[in-house]
């Protein structure tokens, strides 16, 4: 098979699993190697090629990440490899002007539309066969602009014909959502999240929104805006990006888990500690932060600061006064 097929099918396989696949599970899956691979022999050819092919994957910039076995580390066999998403994003400096967007939304339509080969669904199959739980348009190897956010596109309406929004916004730890009237400036992302770079008209003041925290339809208004606010989105954002600098956690997860394979990538610095792991990390929400660690349970512990740390151990303790467990 040719060798760019081949490539593909091995990226698509190290991104959909943040949490690593042993060389085992990559040659006995992934398109372009499952086909000759012999269950209970040895390989040496495959592991050859699959060592070629990290090769060319980082000549083309790709950095397969490598995690050592909690249980026995250093035992190359129970290596497990993966590509953070986070390295094949744009870079935040990168722009764009509305054409060169929509000539780029275009191009990634046509991808998208021609991805799906014959060749792209057998390596998806395979994929699902791993336990991937695959849906390609959310792997982040196709370029795709846009959000899996129903509030996304109504919130795009506004900004391109320069419309009033109107939408319920649920702030953290609050019991109902607010109504919000805003000018719609731009949608940015950050840290995997979408944002709403938006001036308030009601407060008279810049603000940006979580689109996951949107808590009702969008309705966009005939009543357009004063064009000069778009001017105001960079300042808008530029506060938002600082927030990172404000918030700096530091956090133990167990080496090997889902917790520390999710970490590693985004984190300043990382200290091995036995068993453990200690990430540096900074955010821009704290309480988006204390939502992924909580799902994480006890794989990710917080050393500081104690406000995240309140704010995990409050989600916690209402998951187990849900299901009748004793919180203490």
């Amino acid at each position: 098979m040719p060798i760019e097929q081949r490539i593909f099918s091995l990226v698509l396989a190290l991104v959909a699993r943040p949490e690593g696949a042993t060389r085992h599970e990559l040659l006995s899956a992934v398109y372009g190697y499952a086909d000759r691979y012999e269950v209970g022999r040895s390989n040496p050819a495959l592991e050859r090629q699959f060592e070629r092919d990290k090769d060319q994957l980082r000549q083309l910039g790709i950095r397969v990440e490598t995690l050592d076995s909690p249980l026995e580390p250093g035992n190359n066999q129970l290596t497990r490899y993966r590509i953070s998403k986070e390295v094949l994003e744009f870079p935040q400096e990168l722009t764009f002007t509305e054409r060169e967007l929509e000539l780029l939304r275009l191009a990634a339509l046509a991808w998208s539309e021609g991805s799906m080969t014959v060749q792209a669904r057998r390596a998806a199959m395979k994929l699902q066969a791993m336990g991937a739980g695959l849906d390609v348009r959310q792997l982040g190897v196709a370029p795709v602009f846009g959000s899996a956010h129903s509030s996304a596109s109504p919130l795009q309406r506004g900004i391109d014909g320069r419309r009033i929004v109107e939408f319920e916004y649920l702030l953290p730890g609050r019991d109902r959502p607010h109504p919000r009237r805003v000018a719609p400036l731009r949608l940015h992302r950050a840290e995997g999240r979408w944002h709403l770079v938006s001036w308030d008209l009601e407060r008279d003041a810049p603000r940006v929104f979580l689109l996951s925290r949107i808590r009702s339809s969008v309705r966009v208004s005939s009543a357009r805006f004063d064009p000069a606010f778009y001017d105001r989105a960079d300042d808008a954002v530029s506060e938002l990006l600082r927030q990172a600098e404000r918030h700096i956690a530091s956090i133990f997860t167990v080496r090997g888990s889902l917790a520390d394979a999710r970490l590693a990538p985004r984190a300043e610095e990382s200290k091995a500690d036995g068993a453990r792991r200690r990430h540096t990390v900074r955010t821009l929400d704290l309480h988006a932060l204390a939502d992924e660690l909580a799902g994480y349970g006890a794989d990710a512990v917080v050393h500081e600061p104690t406000e995240l740390r309140d704010l995990v151990t409050a989600r916690l303790r209402a998951v187990a006064e849900a299901h009748g467990g004793d919180d203490g």
